[in-house]
């Protein structure tokens, strides 16, 4: 099995190897490589990344209440 880590920035699991710790004012965190990358990008770029991970963060966060939905329904019959 592949080893995760969350990332604090993404707020999904990524592979270990596409990881880093990183600095904060709460003390190190890890944080994709993706994430990173992006940040040190132009404004419109790093906007471009935020706007693209919500909108993956949504439709993830739909997946699972409809998949707990279907559960749900299916645990009454």
């Amino acid at each position: 099995m592949t080893e995760t880590l969350f990332c604090y920035c993404c707020r999904v699991h990524h592979e270990k190897t596409l990881m880093r710790l990183f600095p904060t004012r709460q003390g190190h965190r890890w944080r994709c490589l993706r994430s990173i990358e992006a940040a040190s990008r132009t404004r419109r770029e790093r906007d471009d990344f935020g706007r693209q991970q919500s909108e993956i963060n949504r439709e993830s966060a739909r997946r699972a209440a409809e998949n707990s939905h279907h559960l749900r329904q299916v645990q009454h019959l």
